[in-house]
């Protein structure tokens, strides 16, 4: 949808997508097209836990949910019990980027590759990134880092690796600043889900042992020491069940001229009481 509506010029890049095949690989299926059995255990055996990620995570797990496709389980991970049915729509049949991340350019991209950060490992919510070479503007790292959402860790399949989602997010992290490392002219842009402390601004840290590494390895965050308001805050009629200002969405830069920072999207869609994302955007304007 995106590179038909967009202007030819710029490009749209994401992550290899999972399509599910029936009819012996002939016809294409919806992502949870052999997972009707598991569903219906995580329906009868699982909603009352729904309030428990950890929990239900747990019981959808015993259900037999990571024996099935990585597209089915993020098809159901994103979609919830109220749009289930999205993953087993026959009619659209669709395939699912289930890293959900997508890199745009109006550049000229050289070069263009996805790093899965636990490659061959079935994840409720599996991260990677997309490295780009870019031209005029360097090595783009665009990712989606594990969030905080409050929770016991709960991959199943993650756990003996990592104690807590704030462990995994900080290796994700250093695996960024890995790749980059060699890079001439890096930046690392995304809802990177760290945050630093800006109290002019009443914004709380959160997994800023991330954020820190980053300064650590010679980044910086333009958006948070030019602007420093949240990217991911309590007004925001979209944010729900959390109660602290945070910036979580970073454009990280190493070896490059900023020329200005700012907050977009904070402005409610026209007619609605409501703005695009419960995450406000961040725009860097760099010169090399």
């Amino acid at each position: 949808m995106l590179k038909e509506e967009l202007d030819k010029s710029v490009s749209v890049y994401s992550p290899p997508l999972y399509q599910e095949m029936m009819f012996f690989g002939w016809v294409k299926a919806p992502p949870c097209h052999n997972a009707k059995s598991t569903v219906a255990c995580i329906a009868w055996h699982c909603t009352t836990l729904a309030d428990n990620r950890a929990a239900f995570v747990n019981c959808a797990a015993g259900c037999g949910l990571m024996s099935k496709s990585q597209g089915c389980i993020s098809c159901l991970a994103f979609s919830g019990l109220n749009e289930i049915f999205r993953c087993f729509d026959y009619t659209k049949r669709e395939a699912i980027n289930a890293p959900g991340i997508v890199l745009l350019s109006k550049k000229k991209v050289k070069s263009v590759k996805t790093v899965f950060f636990e490659p061959d490992v079935k994840q409720i919510l599996i991260r990677a990134y997309i490295e780009a070479e870019i031209e005029d503007v360097g090595t783009v790292f665009c990712s989606h880092l594990t969030s905080n959402d409050n929770a016991d860790y709960y991959e199943p399949n993650l756990k003996d690796k990592y104690a807590s989602s704030k462990d995994q997010n900080l290796a994700d992290s250093r695996k960024l600043t890995e790749a980059a490392r060699l890079k001439n002219k890096p930046l690392i842009v995304g809802d990177l889900n760290t945050s630093p402390e800006v109290t002019a601004f009443n914004v709380t840290a959160d997994f800023v042992g991330s954020y820190n590494h980053f300064l650590s390895e010679g980044f910086s965050s333009p958006y948070v020491t030019m602007v420093g308001k949240c990217t991911f805050c309590v007004p925001n009629p979209l944010v729900k069940g959390w109660m602290y200002n945070n910036i979580l969405d970073h454009v990280m830069i190493r070896n490059h001229t900023v020329l200005s920072a700012k907050r977009i999207y904070d402005q409610n869609i026209p007619y609605k009481d409501y703005p695009m994302s419960d995450h406000y955007g961040v725009e860097v304007e760099i010169a090399n």
